[in-house]
């Protein structure tokens, strides 16, 4: 997608928590084993690794790419193919008020960019149903078919990588904030890049984040949880998870 500049302020968003409910890597991963059931096989790879991050051995980075496991020998055509399908199934998942806060920012001129940890071969489409200007993601390498534990080229888009990134996208500065910039998001991890902007706007906040003292004066969005309950949150992610 393209990140030309535009005349007006910087809107930046989220996805998982934010824009939409779900922890679409999870939802993706079921999308994909709906599809090719024996690939639920694949995932005890994953599990017989999680000793090793629990014993600080291996790091976020590399479990995100012990995760991917279910990919194993997918040509990367396939993946894409369900990278786009995926995402017009998410595209009905977005928050109304977010949806319409980004259109918002949209008709103001704003620069639009979505940043997200989930992977960038379903995020792109998605920022681009969505009218993003541009979607920071986590990239996986599709060279061929899909090793066992895929490349991160760019590493794991999370936390301070995502203002470095952008940073870098030249949309921040390299130090300091952008006081005409906006930052949405749900989450802890993205503190660095809601303190790089000189607004924040904290979707369904946790505690912890809510009451971090760097983010005193953050307005608050609570759109309404599609759940009333782990129960139905379990019932829902397997629902939409079938496609």
């Amino acid at each position: 997608m393209t990140d030309e500049r535009k005349e007006g302020g910087l809107a930046l968003f989220d996805m998982d928590g934010t824009l939409l409910p779900w922890d679409t890597q999870y939802v993706f991963s079921c999308f994909v084993v709906q599809r090719h059931p024996w690939r639920r096989l694949l995932l005890l790879f994953y599990l017989a690794c999680l000793p090793l991050f629990f014993l600080g051995i291996w790091d976020e980075t590399r479990m995100k790419r012990a995760f991917l496991c279910y990919l194993w020998r997918l040509p990367p055509e396939t993946v894409l193919q369900y990278g786009r399908e995926f995402a017009k199934l998410a595209d009905a998942w977005v928050y109304p008020e977010l949806r319409e806060r980004l259109q918002r920012h949209r008709d103001s001129g704003d620069t639009c960019i979505m940043v997200s940890a989930s992977p960038s071969f379903y995020a792109q489409p998605l920022g681009m149903l969505l009218g993003f200007d541009a979607v920071l993601g986590t990239d996986v390498a599709l060279d061929g078919r899909m090793p066992l534990m895929p490349e991160l080229p760019l590493g794991n888009n999370k936390g301070k990588v995502k203002v470095e990134r952008l940073r870098n996208m030249g949309v921040l500065p390299e130090s300091g904030i952008r006081e005409g910039a906006i930052a949405y998001s749900d989450s802890v991890a993205d503190v660095p890049m809601l303190l790089a902007c000189g607004r924040q706007v904290l979707v369904n906040p946790s505690r912890k984040l809510k009451e971090n003292a760097r983010l005193d004066g953050a307005e608050c969005l609570y759109p309404p949880m599609p759940w009333k309950n782990s129960l139905g949150k379990n019932g829902k992610l397997l629902y939409l998870s079938s496609g």
